[in-house]
């Protein structure tokens, strides 16, 4: 079996985050040279100030286009940005330096965040901010790097990323529903191969099953089961893609019995079959 390649922060930096203002010429040449699917130990944003990029995030295209703003969470797969014609902002960062509540608010949709449209006045307001972080952390300067003024410029950033966050969605990180939500996807993520039950994560949270999905569907626009079946499907297609394993073989490390069951309950979500799947993300 093929592992997701991880790519880890420490092998780049000491100062657990990196940034870099990108041009046409400088992500055509980067960013074009491994497009292999991976997996990052740290959270990523874009800023796209001019022009286009795209990539794929668990296997779902995503553009984000000019004065938008997207990032990629630690656990999703993708594939490096592609363009030809684009102007922005790369942040690399280790999600110890992430506030808490706005950690909750960028991990609130629970897999599938959308690039986020900029007002103008955000969108300068965060350039700016970016080219003076840019600029404390430039070697070439000569000036020695003061990581608590970098750490706070950092800071200020990711506060003002959360809040365009949260006018968009209309929802408060840090609330009682926002934080049963956080820490459903917690425990989803880390049980998923076992627990397949609404009532079995009501129980890990100590709530009745009618709470946690009326918290789910307040916050996210969907139900529990909606979110279990989600993420069984997208473990489904990590292995499709990344290993070798037949479909029954994915079945049982999925914790399904039945591998029978397990095609078919593939084929109701997806519109196709595991081996068609596995065809055409891998041939």
């Amino acid at each position: 079996m093929q592992n997701i390649p991880i790519h880890q922060l420490q092998e780049k930096t000491d100062h657990s985050f990196l940034i870099s203002r990108f041009g046409p010429e400088q992500i055509s040449r980067k960013h074009s040279r491994d497009l292999g699917a991976h997996r990052d130990d740290h959270y990523i944003f874009f800023m796209m100030l001019k022009g286009s990029g795209s990539t794929i995030v668990d296997f779902e295209n995503k553009i984000i286009r000019e004065k938008q703003l997207y990032y990629i969470l630690p656990e999703q797969v993708h594939y490096r940005i592609q363009s030809r014609k684009a102007e922005g902002w790369y942040i690399a960062v280790d999600p110890s330096l992430v506030d808490p509540s706005c950690r909750n608010t960028f991990e609130s949709w629970l897999g599938f965040q959308e690039p986020i449209d900029l007002r103008p006045e955000d969108a300068e307001d965060m350039d700016q901010l970016l080219s003076i972080l840019h600029r404390k952390t430039d070697h070439s300067s000569g000036d020695k790097l003061n990581l608590n003024i970098a750490y706070s410029l950092l800071r200020s950033f990711f506060e003002m990323a959360a809040d365009v966050v949260r006018i968009r969605e209309n929802s408060d990180a840090n609330s009682r529903t926002a934080e049963l939500s956080f820490q459903f996807k917690n425990l989803l993520n880390k049980h998923i191969r076992k627990y397949k039950s609404p009532s079995d994560y009501a129980k890990m949270l100590h709530i009745s099953e009618s709470y946690l999905n009326e918290c789910l569907k307040k916050y996210t626009g969907s139900p529990v089961s909606f979110w279990i079946r989600y993420n069984i499907i997208l473990e489904a297609k990590r292995l499709l893609y990344f290993s070798d394993l037949n479909v029954k073989q994915i079945a049982n490390d999925l914790g399904f019995e039945d591998h029978s069951y397990f095609s078919r309950f593939f084929s109701k979500e997806t519109g196709m079959t595991a081996l068609n799947f596995r065809k055409k993300f891998r041939d």
